[in-house]
């Protein structure tokens, strides 16, 4: 049998003291590698986010019980969110921490039906807005605003026709449905888009309210919070803002 030769290179001796001196090296870098790898993980943990926000509980006058996520700042001013029939409170997450962001409070709630809130003796969404509404009256707050989305917006309308307490503004994404708003102290916009279905009976309750209000029309027929889904989403965002917030000159 036939062996290819094999020539073996002499090594140069490595004194000791470098080689645990380069071995602490090693160490060493590889400890600080491990431990940003750990710093990059953490950080996007979900455990590892600061909480913007806390979930809170109120009753309404039928008896349900609603839960929301309460996104702290002003004592005395708020935006109440109210989500339409195929979203949730963590869909207005985004416009609450806006909001909070600029030193408004923001309170997002499940209705009846969604979530943990249970429903009370009727289906009426109406009552859980009521309830929210007295339970930020009771909280202290005194400028209240609401931001309501096709089911959300006609909740909303609903309980503006049935609350004694000073609402500020609204804004109302193509409610589905409710009646007109009559209040002469709250300031409404209503929004829409040009070609969705519901275009026609959102221009007619908007007829019937009263001022101040204002109409916001869009192109296209995204409804009510699809519409942040498309290319105006950032238009939307500070036209929702600049209205319940408006920039002092």
């Amino acid at each position: 049998m036939k062996f290819d030769s094999i020539t073996i290179f002499p090594t140069h001796a490595v004194p000791e003291k470098t080689r645990h001196r380069n071995a602490a090296r090693a160490s060493t870098i590889l400890n600080h590698l491990v431990s940003m790898f750990i710093f990059v993980a953490v950080l996007n943990s979900p455990v590892a986010v600061a909480q913007s926000h806390e979930l809170i509980y109120f009753g309404t006058t039928d008896g349900g019980t609603i839960e929301a996520s309460f996104f702290a700042a002003s004592s005395t001013r708020i935006v109440i969110f109210a989500h339409g029939a195929v979203f949730d409170k963590e869909s207005w997450y985004f416009l609450a921490e806006a909001f909070q962001r600029q030193g408004i409070s923001a309170l997002s709630i499940d209705f009846r039906g969604y979530g943990n809130s249970t429903t009370g003796s009727s289906t009426n969404k109406m009552y859980d807005m009521l309830g929210a509404i007295s339970y930020l009256e009771d909280q202290g707050f005194t400028d209240i605003n609401i931001v309501g989305a096709s089911m959300g917006g006609a909740a909303v309308l609903a309980a503006l026709s049935n609350n004694t307490v000073p609402i500020h503004k609204v804004v109302l994404l193509a409610p589905a449905g409710g009646p007109a708003a009559e209040s002469p102290t709250t300031d409404k916009l209503f929004v829409v888009s040009e070609n969705e279905r519901m275009f026609s009976s959102v221009r007619a309750i908007y007829d019937a309210s009263s001022e101040p209000k204002q109409i916001q029309i869009y192109p296209g027929s995204a409804h009510a919070q699809h519409l942040f889904k498309t290319d105006v989403r950032d238009e939307l965002i500070e036209r929702i803002i600049d209205f319940i917030n408006p920039v002092q000159p």
